[in-house]
C-alpha cells in the first residue's frame, strides 16, 4: 500500500508556557465574533474560505472527517456553506453537494466489473478555495485502484469544483492517469493543497508524487469544467502543466505541501510559489515556478533541519510598494536558548520584493512561546486597519490558555511587517481530548458584512468549530492641546477662587478635537480626561488644580461629527500656593487622554467604531513656573561641599561617635529644591543633628529604600546664590565585625535644577583599628611558705596522702580582655617548677578552669597517685581557699621572728633555668570585651626537699605566657597581643623564742661578763676623782656649828 503523508496534523505533543490576555489588540471585533459548529469529530473548520457572491454570501468551511448520505462511503468529508450570520441569530451550515456518489464500478480490460475508486477517508474538504463564483474542495487521500489487474489502492487525489453558485459540479483528478506506483504519481496526494490565480488557473500540489518529491500541478478552470466526462474518468484536460520528476536526490522532499501565487518577473503574470519543507536534505526551501514550463527562477532556503520551512506559504504586499512579498512558515523552528538546549517556537520569514526576482534579506518573527507550532498558518488580511498596508495573520494553533490555539495579527509598514503584534486572537474553547487546533487554518482580505474592511475566519477543526472576526470601523482623531500662558507668573494672580475670592495665578488648558472615520456613525461620543501636574506621584500634592472643581482631574464627554470642523475645550486651572508645594522647578505636564465611548451607537454595520493605534490617545503639554532666574528663566547654580571629622580611626567593638561638621555653599544663581545627601555606610546609624550656637538648625530626615540608607537634608527652594550652610551629623559607628580596612561616609549636594553628573561628592574615610587590652595576672596563695611547718613531721613510711607532702600552693592565673575588641583563638602557657635534681619541688594534684579555655598538662599530675584531699579540691574549684589561708597566718604570726627582713632577702631563684619543669599548655576560645579565662593550679611544696636545705630561703618562680592568634574581624591587628606574668612562692624559715633553751655555762659566763664589766666602770670613775669631789654645804650642818661655838669659850650660866 503506498505511503501517504501526514495531513497537516504533524501531532506532537505540545506545552504552553504562558498565558495571554484574550483579544487583546487592535479592530478585529472579539466580543461579536459570528460562531460555526459542525459535527462532532468531523474536524470541520480543518479547511476555510470566504464567499461573496451577490446572493449568497458566506463562509466554506471543511470537515475532512464527516459522513455523508453517499452509499457505502464512510467518512467521506465533505464542505460546508454557512451564511455570515448578519441578524445576530447563530447561523446554520449545509453540506455542499459536491459529489453525492460512492466508489464507483467499472468494467475492466478483464471483462470484470469491480470497484475503482476508495472514497471512506478520502479527507474530502482537507483544502478548499473559492475564486469568485467557483469553489473546488479537495480529497488528498482518495484512492484509485488503477486499472491493472492486481486490486492496487494509489492515494492520488482528487478534486471537485462546484460552479455557477453550486449549480454544477466537476471532478478534477490529475493524478489519476497511466503513471501510478511511487515512482510515478501512484502518490500524488493531488489537491493537498490548492490555489486559484486571478486570471482562474487552479494550482494544486501533489506532495507524493515521484517517490515524494513531490510536483505542482495547474490548469485553467474553465478547462477543468469543460473536461468533464463520466464515461472518461482520466480525460486529461487542455492547457494543463505539471512539475516533471528530477534526480532521486529530491525524492522525500513533499514540493506541494504548500502552495500560493504571485506576481515576480515583471511580467505581469502571477507565478506559482511551492513549499517543499523536506527539501535540501530537510532543511527545507520554497520554489517560484515559471507558470508556463513549471520551471523554477527563485528559491527560499531555510536555515534550520527539520523545521518545516515551507509549512505554510502566503504572498501579499506588506509594504505598499505594490510588489509582491513572499511569506514562509516554519512551525518545528528552534530556538536556542543557551548552548546545550534548544526550544521549539516556530518561524515566521517576510521576504520583501524590491525588483523582479529579487528580495531583501528576510524579516523573522519567532513565536513567543514555546511548542505552539507559530507558522502553521498564513492568511494575508487586505489592509485591515485601512493605513495603506495590507496586514497579515498567523496561527499557533497549539498556543495560548489550555493550549487553546491563537492568531497572531501583524500590521504592515512602510519597512515591512511591525516587529511585535498588534493583536491576538486566542481560542475560547478546551478539549479533553484531541487540541482545538484554533488557527490552524485562516481566511482573510475579504469583507464579509460590507463594512469596507476586511474579515478574518478561523478554524478550530479539534473542537469542529470556526469563528469569523469581523473589522471594526477605524476612527483618526486629531488633537490640539494648547496651555495659555505656558510661563506662569507666581506674582501675577488674575484669578479669584470662588467662594473666597482670593486671587490666584491661572492659566487656561484647551482642548481641540475633529474625528474622521469609514463606515461610521454620523456623530461620535469621545471621552476625554484632563490631569494637571500628572507627573506628580500620587498624593505628593499636585501644584496646579482646575478652578471651578479644585481637583486635578476633569472628565468630559463630547460629540464629534465624522470629517467636521474641530470642536474645542477651555478649561480654567490655577496654581496653588508656594507654601504647599516645594517644587517650583519641574514643569507642570497636564496630560489629555482619548477614548471612544464603547456604550454609545454603533455604526451602520452592527459594530462600535474603534481608534486607529496611530491616533493621539495621550497627549501631554508643559507649563513652567516663572523662576527668578534671569530673561532664560534657567537657573544655573554652583554648589560646592566640604567636610571634616573628629576622628582619626574607629576601633572595632566601640560604639565610635563621629561627628561629620559639613559646609555646603552655592556660588552660583539659585539651587531649588537643593538638598545635602549623606549616604550611610552599612556599618554606620545616624543619630541626630549637632545642636550649637555655630551651626544651622536644618530639617534633616533619615531614609531607607532598599539596601540604601541615607540621610536628606533640606538646604532651602531655592539655596540662595552666594550663600552658605553649615551644619553637622552624629552617627554612630559600631558594626565594624565584617568591616572592611575603612569606613566611608559619601555626602554631596544636589538641587533640582542641576544635571545629576553636576552633583557635588565628597567622601569621608576612617580607617577601622583592631585593638584589645589583654592582661594577664598570676597569683600563689600563700605568696610565701614559712618552714619549718607546726605539728608537721616526715612520714616515718610511705607517702599515702596528699597531706604527707607538704603545705598546699594554689597558683591561679586570669587572662582578662579589657577591649574593646574581642580575640581568639588564643594560647597561655605555664611553666612550673617541679623538681630539682630528681627530688619534688612542688607535687602538682590538679588542673581547673574557668571560662572559655581547655588545658593540659604535658605530664601526670598526681604521679604518686596520693589520696587527695577533698578540701583542696573544693578550694580549687570555688575559691574557698581565701579563709583558710587567713586562719593559717593569724596562728602563725605569734611564732614569727624577723618576717619582713626575712622576705626582703629573695634567697635562691627556682625556675625553669635551675628545675625541671612541668608545662601547661591552654587553648583559649573567644573572648569578648569584659570576658576572662582563669586557670588553676593546686600543688603541694614538697617540704622534705628543702628541710633537707635548712635556712635556705628559695623563691619557685613560674612564668605564664599567652600569644593571641586571630581575631574574628575581616580585617586583622597590626600586632596581635602577647605578654607574661612570672608567679612567685617563696619559701622562709623562722625562729621564736622559746624554742631553743640557752646552756648554764652561757648564762654564768653572761652574769661573769656583767660583774667584770661593772667593776672596770667604778674604778674608771675613782681614777677621775668622782668619788673625792667637795660637796655644798648643807644648812642643818651650818646651824649646827653656830649653836656649839660658846660652849667652847669656857663660861658656863
Amino acid at each position: 500500500m503506498a505511503r501517504v503523508l501526514p495531513l497537516l496534523l504533524l501531532r506532537l505533543s505540545v506545552q504552553w508556557s504562558g498565558l495571554v490576555h484574550p483579544g487583546w489588540g487592535f479592530n478585529l471585533d472579539t466580543s461579536a465574533g459570528v460562531e460555526y459548529a459542525g459535527p462532532p469529530g468531523s474536524y470541520f473548520g480543518y479547511a476555510v474560505d470566504l464567499y461573496t457572491q451577490p446572493d449568497a454570501i458566506g463562509v466554506l468551511i471543511g470537515a475532512p472527517r464527516a459522513n455523508t448520505s453517499q452509499p457505502g462511503v464512510t467518512e467521506g468529508g465533505a464542505v460546508y456553506l454557512c451564511p455570515w450570520g448578519r441578524d445576530g441569530a447563530r447561523p446554520s451550515c449545509h453540506p455542499i453537494p459536491f459529489d453525492l456518489t460512492g466508489d464507483r464500478m467499472l468494467t475492466l480490460p478483464t471483462g470484470v466489473r469491480d470497484r475503482v475508486d476508495y472514497k471512506s477517508r478520502q479527507w474530502f474538504g482537507a483544502s478548499l478555495r473559492a475564486l469568485r463564483s467557483s469553489v473546488m474542495a479537495c480529497a488528498p487521500l482518495y484512492r484509485w485502484r488503477t486499472l491493472r489487474p492486481a486490486r492496487e489502492r494509489e492515494p492520488v487525489g482528487t478534486c471537485y469544483v462546484a460552479h455557477g453558485n453550486f449549480s454544477s459540479f466537476t471532478e478534477y483528478s490529475p493524478c489519476r492517469r497511466g503513471n501510478p506506483d511511487p515512482p510515478g504519481q501512484g502518490s500524488c496526494q493531488g489537491g493537498f493543497s490548492v490555489d486559484f490565480t486571478d486570471a482562474g488557473t487552479a494550482v494544486l500540489g501533489g506532495p507524493g508524487s515521484f517517490y515524494w518529491q513531490g510536483q505542482l500541478i495547474a490548469a485553467p478552470l474553465h478547462a477543468v469544467l469543460g473536461s468533464h466526462n463520466e464515461t472518461y474518468i482520466n480525460q486529461a484536460v487542455q492547457g494543463e502543466t505539471q512539475s516533471r520528476a528530477r534526480q532521486s536526490s529530491h525524492d522525500d522532499s513533499y514540493m506541494g505541501y504548500s502552495v500560493a501565487v504571485g506576481e515576480f518577473t515583471g511580467d505581469l503574470k502571477q507565478e506559482y510559489v511551492a513549499g517543499v519543507p523536506k527539501g535540501f536534505r530537510s532543511v527545507g526551501y520554497v520554489a517560484i515556478l515559471e507558470a508556463d514550463n513549471m520551471t523554477s527562477v527563485h528559491n527560499f532556503s531555510g536555515e534550520q533541519m527539520a523545521s518545516y520551512f515551507g509549512f505554510a506559504v502566503a504572498v501579499t504586499d506588506v509594504n505598499g510598494d505594490r510588489l509582491d512579498d513572499v511569506l514562509v512558515g516554519a512551525p518545528l523552528f528552534m530556538r536556542r536558548v543557551s548552548e546545550s538546549s534548544l526550544r521549539e517556537v516556530g518561524r515566521l520569514y517576510a521576504f520583501l520584493q524590491e525588483r523582479p526576482l529579487s528580495f531583501r534579506e528576510p524579516q523573522t518573527f519567532d513565536g513567543p512561546h514555546t511548542y505552539t507550532r507559530f507558522g502553521s498558518a498564513i492568511a494575508p488580511l487586505g489592509d485591515l486597519d485601512q493605513d495603506g498596508y495590507n496586514d497579515v495573520a498567523v496561527g499557533a494553533p497549539f498556543g495560548g490558555e489550555d493550549q487553546r490555539g491563537l492568531v497572531h495579527v501583524y500590521s504592515g509598514s512602510r519597512d515591512g511587517l511591525r516587529t511585535s503584534p498588534t493583536q491576538v486572537l486566542q481560542g475560547q474553547w478546551a478539549s479533553a481530548g484531541a487540541l482545538p487546533g484554533f488557527g490552524y487554518s485562516l481566511r482573510g482580505a475579504v469583507d464579509v458584512d460590507g463594512n469596507g474592511y476586511p474579515d478574518l475566519l478561523v478554524g478550530a477543526f479539534g473542537v469542529s468549530k470556526a469563528v469569523l472576526y469581523r473589522a471594526r470601523p477605524v476612527v483618526s482623531l486629531d488633537v490640539e492641546l494648547q496651555l495659555v500662558p505656558q510661563m506662569i507668573n507666581t506674582e501675577s494672580k488674575d484669578c479669584m477662587m470662588p467662594g473666597s475670592g482670593a486671587p490666584v495665578s491661572c492659566f487656561t488648558v484647551k482642548v481641540c478635537l475633529s474625528a474622521v472615520g469609514k463606515s461610521v456613525p454620523a456623530t461620535m461620543e469621545v471621552e476625554l480626561q484632563v490631569q494637571l501636574d500628572r507627573l506628580k506621584l500620587k498624593g505628593s500634592g499636585r501644584r496646579a488644580l482646575f478652578l471651578l472643581s479644585q481637583t486635578s482631574l476633569h472628565e468630559q464627554r463630547l460629540s464629534l461629527a465624522n470629517r467636521a470642523r474641530p470642536h474645542c475645550v477651555a478649561l480654567l486651572a490655577f496654581l496653588r500656593g508656594e507654601s504647599e508645594f516645594r517644587d517650583k522647578l519641574t514643569p507642570i505636564s497636564v496630560g489629555l487622554n482619548l477614548s471612544l465611548d464603547e456604550q454609545a451607537r454603533q455604526g451602520p454595520h452592527g459594530l462600535h467604531p474603534i481608534l486607529h493605534p496611530s491616533s493621539p490617545q495621550h497627549v501631554s503639554k508643559q507649563a513652567y513656573i516663572l523662576l527668578d532666574c534671569g530673561e532664560d528663566n534657567v537657573c544655573i547654580p554652583k554648589l560646592k561641599l566640604s567636610v571634616t571629622w573628629d576622628r582619626k580611626a574607629l576601633l572595632v567593638g566601640e560604639e565610635n561617635l563621629v561627628t561629620l561638621a559639613l559646609v555646603a555653599r552655592n556660588a552660583g544663581e539659585g539651587a531649588y529644591e537643593a538638598e545635602l545627601v549623606l549616604v550611610l555606610p552599612p556599618e554606620a546609624d545616624y543619630v541626630g543633628i549637632v545642636r550649637n550656637e555655630s551651626l544651622s538648625l536644618l530639617s534633616c530626615s533619615y531614609k531607607a529604600e532598599n539596601a540604601s540608607r541615607s540621610v536628606l537634608c533640606d538646604l532651602g527652594n531655592p539655596m540662595a546664590g552666594q550663600s552658605s550652610i553649615a551644619l553637622g551629623l552624629r552617627f554612630s559607628v559600631n558594626r565594624l565585625e565584617q568591616a572592611g580596612p575603612n569606613v566611608t561616609f559619601e555626602a554631596y549636594v544636589r538641587s533640582a535644577n542641576q544635571e545629576p553628573h553636576e552633583h557635588v561628592f565628597e567622601a569621608v574615610t576612617l580607617p577601622v583599628r583592631v585593638f584589645a587590652q589583654l592582661d594577664l595576672r598570676g597569683v600563689s596563695l600563700p605568696p610565701q611558705l614559712v618552714l619549718p611547718l607546726p605539728d608537721w613531721a616526715p612520714p616515718s613510711a610511705e607517702l599515702s596522702t596528699e597531706e604527707q607532702v607538704g603545705p598546699l600552693v594554689l597558683h591561679v592565673y586570669e587572662l582578662r580582655n579589657s577591649g574593646p575588641a574581642s580575640v581568639g583563638p588564643s594560647q597561655l602557657e605555664v611553666a612550673l617548677p617541679e623538681k630539682l635534681k630528681d627530688q619534688f619541688v612542688l607535687y602538682l594534684l590538679e588542673l581547673a578552669t574557668e571560662g572559655p579555655l581547655t588545658c593540659k598538662l604535658d605530664r601526670p599530675a598526681n604521679p604518686l597517685q596520693l589520696q587527695m584531699s577533698m578540701t583542696g579540691a573544693e578550694m580549687l574549684l570555688n575559691d574557698s581557699w581565701a579563709e583558710p589561708w587567713q586562719s593559717f597566718r593569724r596562728r602563725r604570726r605569734r611564732t614569727l621572728l624577723h618576717l619582713r627582713a626575712l622576705a626582703a632577702d629573695r634567697g635562691r631563684t627556682l625556675n625553669c633555668s635551675w628545675a625541671e619543669c612541668a608545662h601547661v599548655r591552654c587553648d583559649v576560645g573567644v573572648l569578648h570585651k569584659g570576658e576572662s579565662a582563669v586557670l588553676k593550679v593546686r600543688a603541694r611544696l614538697w617540704a622534705d626537699t628543702f628541710l633537707k636545705r635548712e635556712n635556705q630561703k628559695f623563691s619557685i618562680q613560674a612564668l605564664a605566657r599567652f600569644d593571641v592568634l586571630q581575631v574574628p574581624y575581616r580585617i586583622k591587628p597590626a600586632e596581635y597581643p602577647s605578654g607574661s606574668v612570672v608567679v612567685q612562692s617563696k619559701v622562709l624559715w623562722a625562729r621564736s623564742d622559746s624554742s631553743l633553751p640557752l646552756p648554764f655555762w652561757a648564762v654564768l659566763l653572761a652574769v661573769f661578763s656583767g660583774l667584770l664589766l661593772l667593776s672596770l666602770l667604778v674604778f674608771a670613775m675613782w681614777m677621775v676623782g668622782f668619788f673625792h669631789r667637795k660637796r655644798p654645804p648643807q644648812k642643818d650642818e651650818t646651824n649646827h656649828q653656830t649653836q656649839a661655838a660658846p660652849a667652847s669659850n669656857g663660861h658656863e650660866a
